[in-house]
């Protein structure tokens, strides 16, 4: 079995087109934030001139940074987790691991 870093070296391990939320809630929310994005769009496509291939055009603009927010989000979030994982193994927890405990 190779190790995780050799499998995200050669790509094999993809973490932005791997992740998926998972709750019941992000489900809900979602179903209902596309249905008024649906909706919205049928009414823009009824206003003269028609306004939904524009609408269209400029979302389309704002989603094309969403995969920049996560590679950030991602890239933040394995820092942290780098820094826990030094702090623990510095044993610098901010504790006295020798001294007895304040009762």
């Amino acid at each position: 079995m190779k190790s995780i870093l050799s499998e995200l070296y050669e790509g094999k391990i993809f973490p932005a087109e791997q992740y998926s939320p998972r709750s019941e809630e992000y489900r809900k929310i979602y179903q209902e934030h596309y249905q008024h994005y649906d909706d919205f769009i049928e009414t823009l496509s009824k206003v003269n001139p028609p306004l939904d291939k524009k609408f269209i055009e400029i979302m389309d603009e704002q989603l094309d940074v969403i995969p920049y927010e996560f590679s950030e989000m991602f890239i933040d979030g394995f820092r942290l987790g780098a820094r826990i994982m030094i702090d623990i193994f510095q044993g610098d927890l901010g504790i006295r691991e020798h001294e007895p405990s304040a009762k």
